[in-house]
């Protein structure tokens, strides 16, 4: 090789190195330009990304909470729900008919009664009403004779209230005031304590109550879900179908409505 093609060579060497350190430098700034935008793209994405997801999250946590705490409870009138957490709407109004001894029931419920009742004697049972529709201050005189009772057991009179309101529906919580919950004893035991279900009238009642549209309102063990003690001789009316589905599922008419456990309503209200 001859001096100029060194020449050549030496000169063609230091410009590749000259675009070659150019395209480096191009290369690092390009990298650090993108870099820099990313940082930027994720800083703003940090600034707005949360709020969003927020916002999302409590409006779910809202509809949850609703669901949880709407019962949307059926409106038909043989399915109102009395009891402790469900007091008888103000504007409530029935009308009555009368089926003797001084006891009146819920006219649309009227036919299917007589029916049980003719029914029952064909097998040679005999069953009674001992209470029937209340008013408010019959339901009153109740209660409170409940409270004395229990206070002159020892009670202070707060606790004899709560104990009362275990055995007899506080004023306004009855189902009696709706005309469609009826006290039934059998012809050969007529006191109102647990001993009725030994008997032919309530057995009979058991097995074919819901034939006519009544249930046992207040079953044995399921205090926690209706806030009353099992009554034996408390039947309420309900209507042909849901009478039928009540008694086929062994359920109580708070769990057939999808309403609370009244225990459970009573602690959200502490």
């Amino acid at each position: 090789m001859n001096r100029r093609q060194k020449k050549r060579l030496l000169l063609l060497t230091g410009t590749l190195t000259m675009v070659i350190g150019a395209g480096m430098v191009l290369g690092t700034v390009y990298a650090q330009t993108m870099e820099q935008e990313q940082q930027e793209g994720t800083a703003v994405q940090e600034l707005v990304l949360p709020d969003v997801l927020e916002e999302e999250t409590l409006e779910y946590t809202e509809e949850i909470s609703d669901e949880n705490t709407e019962e949307n409870l059926p409106e038909d009138w043989n399915l109102i729900l009395v009891n402790r957490t469900h007091p008888i709407p103000e504007d409530y109004e029935v009308e009555l008919k009368n089926i003797g001894s001084g006891h009146k029931i819920d006219a649309r419920a009227y036919d299917d009664f007589c029916s049980m009742i003719q029914a029952a004697k064909k097998e040679g049972v005999y069953i009674y009403v001992t209470s029937s529709y209340r008013d408010l201050d019959k339901q009153t005189e109740l209660f409170e004779k409940k409270t004395e009772s229990y206070v002159m057991q020892g009670y202070s009179y707060e606790s004899a209230r709560k104990q009362a309101a275990q055995v007899v529906a506080v004023p306004g919580t009855s189902e009696h005031h709706l005309g469609l919950a009826l006290d039934i004893v059998s012809s050969e035991y007529r006191k109102l304590d647990e001993k009725q279900e030994n008997t032919k009238g309530f057995k009979w009642l058991k097995e074919h109550s819901w034939e006519y549209g009544f249930i046992l309102r207040y079953p044995n063990g399921e205090t926690d879900i209706t806030g009353i003690i099992y009554e034996p001789w408390h039947f309420r009316y309900v209507g042909l179908e849901a009478a039928k589905e009540i008694t086929e599922a062994g359920i109580t008419l708070e769990e057939y409505v999808g309403a609370k456990p009244v225990s459970e309503g009573e602690k959200q209200a502490e």
